[in-house]
């Protein structure tokens, strides 16, 4: 999509300068002749197909999702074919096409399960079960819903675990399960300060009225009817102010208030002749037969009955409920321990994951405790392990002390910063000279350095040490030191088998190094500066 745009810009056009009609056109002549690859052209079908949805083109808006679909391919597009199966699936149950609307239900839940998309999964779950509750069955709807129970916890998506969440509570409230929709919309109303969505959070308030009324706390359910902000701009609006009149009218009508009660669901009929679905048309129906019954008015009360039930009886016909019978349950609790096995094996992923950065960032550190910062050489804290690690151990070794000749003046002249470049190139230098096996350089403090050399004679450490400070000495200096050079003086000494500290737990190493040099049985002096 990122490929597209730029395209787009490239063009010289600029999608956010449309909308409505306009925009059609505009997403139009863009996969005409400006998109080259069939995924921007089913790119440019889906944005089409969102703004046909906003201008009531339901059917065009279907047949796009559909275009869409037949340029999108498996594996590579999968995550845009869900995501384009979710919202056909939502318009086909918009204009009645309930068959179709399952089979992408069906479809859908497959290939999620297939290639591991969970929100996808559910997605479809909450549709079907949606289903259930349009035909009137709450029952095998609650069956769906706990489908999704255990797998709650992997949902990333907190507006679809909060809309998965009010699907249940209104499906228990259906089913007059008061208490244990209540404790669920605590959970809602939790989960809801995670997440921006004021649609959601006017359901909470809905479906909190409808427990307060089913407690008989009618004034109470008012008052949490009148927090309702109804979300701008969005095509599930009218369903929300549609069911907040008519809770609001239930209300009204308990505490003897009729009059009110009729006039809010007057004012409701218009909207649900226009806007309504037949499921929400149904229970406008029911609830404006319930007013007139308290009012007296019975032959309008049987009269809107009698439309409330032509709905349920069309809506009977047309939901294909045979088929979210028991084989389709069964279906998905086979999906429901594949998805459990397919989380396992993801969070031994993490697990693995998340101990290989443990293990890294434990190496990280002690990479830093044992590591000069300056030069990249072992510190301090390294030769005291180092050494007590060969001093118990009896390994042979010599050890050798490079120290810069008359650094001060290196400083106090030419600059720190000067010195600490210095440092640095001879550190560079003992590092790239002394790389072999058995050999360690430390940066012992300053301007001083120690190499230790495992298993190697005096000879040996003599000729290394002669070889290196010829090699600083031709180094070039000039560019760092001007006209000045740089020299080192080098001191040996000599580990023999058998010599150990009588307590070289507690002995500072300092002291043994210091002990050691005043026996240095060789001194390879720098040429004078």
């Amino acid at each position: 999509m990122e490929t597209l745009l730029c395209k787009i810009t490239d063009a010289g056009l600029d999608p956010s300068s449309v909308s409505g009609e306009e925009a059609i056109i505009f997403w139009n002549h863009i996969r005409q002749h400006i998109s080259t690859t069939k995924t921007e052209q089913a790119h440019c079908y889906i944005i089409s197909s969102e703004y046909r949805a906003k201008l009531q083109q339901n059917q065009a808006s279907i047949e796009e999702l559909r275009h869409a679909l037949d340029l999108l391919h498996l594996p590579s597009d999968i995550e845009d074919i869900l995501t384009v199966k979710t919202s056909l699936s939502d318009r086909l149950v918009k204009i009645g096409d309930y068959n179709a609307a399952l089979n992408e239900f069906v479809t859908s839940s497959s290939m999620a399960v297939e290639y591991g998309y969970i929100d996808k999964y559910v997605a479809a779950i909450l549709g079907m079960g949606n289903l259930c509750d349009a035909y009137g069955d709450h029952n095998r709807a609650l069956r769906y819903y706990q489908k999704i129970n255990s797998i709650d916890h992997a949902i990333s998506s907190r507006s679809l675990r909060l809309k998965f969440k009010l699907h249940m509570v209104a499906n228990l409230l259906m089913l007059n399960r008061i208490t244990a929709a209540n404790d669920l919309l605590n959970e809602c109303e939790e989960l809801s300060i995670l997440v921006s969505n004021k649609r959601l959070t006017t359901q909470i308030l809905l479906y909190q009225a409808k427990v307060l009324r089913s407690k008989k706390k009618y004034n109470d359910a008012l008052n949490c009817l009148a927090k309702v902000q109804y979300p701008v701009n969005n095509t599930r609006a009218n369903w929300l102010a549609m069911m907040t009149r008519l809770e609001m009218a239930h209300c009204l009508s308990a505490i003897g208030k009729q009059e009110y009660a009729s006039m809010i669901l007057s004012s409701t009929d218009k909207r649900v002749s226009e806007y309504a679905s037949p499921v929400l048309a149904k229970r406008f129906y029911d609830s404006l037969s319930e007013v007139c019954v308290k009012q007296g008015r019975f032959q309008e009360a049987l009269s809107y009955e009698k439309k409330g039930y032509r709905i349920e009886t069309d809506l009977m016909k047309q939901i294909p409920i045979s088929e979210l019978g028991a084989s389709q349950l069964r279906r998905l609790s086979r999906f429901e321990l594949q998805l459990k096995l397919i989380l396992s094996e993801q969070e031994n992923r993490e697990l693995k994951e998340t101990t290989e950065q443990h293990k890294n960032a434990v190496a990280q550190l002690q990479q830093d405790v044992f590591t000069d910062p300056l030069t990249g050489l072992r510190n301090r804290r390294w030769l005291d392990v180092k050494l007590k690690d060969m001093l118990l151990n009896e390994t042979p070794f010599t050890l050798m002390v490079v120290d810069i000749d008359h650094f001060k003046s290196i400083n106090d002249e030419l600059s720190h910063l000067v010195g600490d470049k210095a440092i640095v190139n001879v550190s560079q230098e003992l590092r790239s000279h002394f790389k072999f096996k058995g050999a360690s350089c430390i940066r012992f403090g300053g301007e001083e350095f120690l190499v230790i050399l495992e298993n190697t004679d005096l000879a040996q450490a003599e000729m290394h040490a002669e070889n290196y400070r010829e090699r600083i000495f031709q180094f070039g200096w000039h560019d760092i030191l001007g006209e000045r050079g740089l020299t080192v003086s080098i001191g040996i000494t000599l580990h023999r088998e058998g010599k150990t500290l009588n307590a070289p737990s507690t002995a500072p190493i300092k002291r043994y190094i210091e002990r050691k040099l005043t026996v240095v049985i060789k001194c390879v002096q720098s040429s004078d500066m």
